[in-house]
């Protein structure tokens, strides 16, 4: 038994100097990476100026307007497929890469947050003299999109939430503060950069964390992980991920929709689309939203897991389309 207790300890040891060792090499390969410029945005969209800094857009389609926002470390290239059938069927779609993802602008101040997103996509909203558009979030992107109904819902034609992730508290209470350990140790960049570099920028993990989200595997191919990686390579991405990650593993209790109390207050006509084998967000979690929401629809897209737009597009959209219709006439 000590044998294997020395053994056991020996490899423990081990790992704890491997682990590090080896994100600290993917973090100076992204660092490498992205010293080659990156690729560059797609002629197809443009920059938006806002007092938030620059925000890319792609634009298809005169029809009525639709913002698609996406999730995280996704852009408006992830949402090309879906944006490029909606505006030939009467849409003007409009994907936004919300920052630090895409290729908006990368912000020195951090400014990540839900309450500021909001605000960023109101810019928008008013830089483009969009008249009560729709609006589309997925996973972590829904967070700004509900917090933008909630704070500017007057703006808003309708919203559509497809498997949000909210990270309500549990019951009517607030999260409680978080340990001053996990705070620090997601603000100090000497440990968050080569984290990020090996988990989420490093092109060798791109699959296998895209198929952690999925029920259907198979969705996560080469394509699709070359078009999340495509605006990786651009300078600073690594760093400005990294200041983006308190933002995802602290709770925030700053926004107007950090509390049922406060997403119960949206008065915007909402659906909400989830899927059934969702692992990340699970459909209970759909359920609790709709029930919150006045008015609000849920559908739900069997033996799918988080990304349906990916995993099921036919399926995906015959969802879509009727509650976008449905939303557009109620304007």
């Amino acid at each position: 038994m000590g044998k294997v207790l020395r053994n056991a300890a020996k490899l423990t040891v081990g790992l704890m100097l491997i682990v590090p060792l080896v994100a600290v090499g993917f973090y100076l390969a992204a660092l490498w990476r992205e010293t080659s410029g990156g690729n560059p945005a797609p002629t197809t969209g443009r920059h938006i100026e806002t007092p938030r800094g620059r925000v890319f857009v792609q634009e298809r389609g005169t029809g009525r307007p639709l913002l698609i926002i996406g999730g995280t470390a996704a852009w408006g290239g992830f949402w090309s497929d879906v944006a490029e059938v909606l505006s030939r069927e009467g849409y003007r779609t409009i994907t936004i890469d919300l920052p630090p993802f895409g290729y908006s602008d990368h912000r020195a101040e951090g400014d990540y947050d839900r309450t500021t997103q909001a605000q960023r996509l109101n810019d928008i909203m008013r830089g483009m003299a969009l008249d009560r558009p729709l609006v589309l979030g997925h996973s972590f992107g829904a967070g700004a999109v509900m917090e933008l109904a909630a704070q500017h819902g007057n703006a808003l034609g309708g919203m559509i939430i497809v498997c949000g992730a909210l990270n309500l508290p549990e019951g009517d209470g607030q999260h409680g503060e978080p340990s001053a350990g996990l705070s620090t140790l997601l603000h100090a960049s000497a440990i968050t950069q080569p984290i990020t570099a090996l988990a989420m920028t490093n092109p060798l993990a791109m699959r296998p964390m895209l198929g952690t989200m999925l029920h259907r595997k198979q969705a996560a191919d080469a394509r699709q992980a070359e078009i999340l990686l495509r605006p990786m390579s651009r300078p600073g991405t690594t760093a400005a991920y990294a200041a983006w990650l308190p933002n995802l593993l602290l709770p925030d209790k700053t926004a107007r929709t950090a509390t049922a109390a406060g997403i119960a207050g949206i008065a915007v006509r909402t659906a909400f689309i989830w899927g059934e084998r969702d692992s990340v967000t699970p459909l209970s979690q759909g359920q609790r939203l709709t029930g919150l929401v006045r008015g609000a629809t849920l559908d739900v897209i069997p033996d799918v897991g988080h990304i349906p737009h990916i995993e099921a597009p036919d399926s995906f959209l015959a969802k879509l389309r009727p509650r976008l219709k449905q939303l557009a006439q109620s304007m």
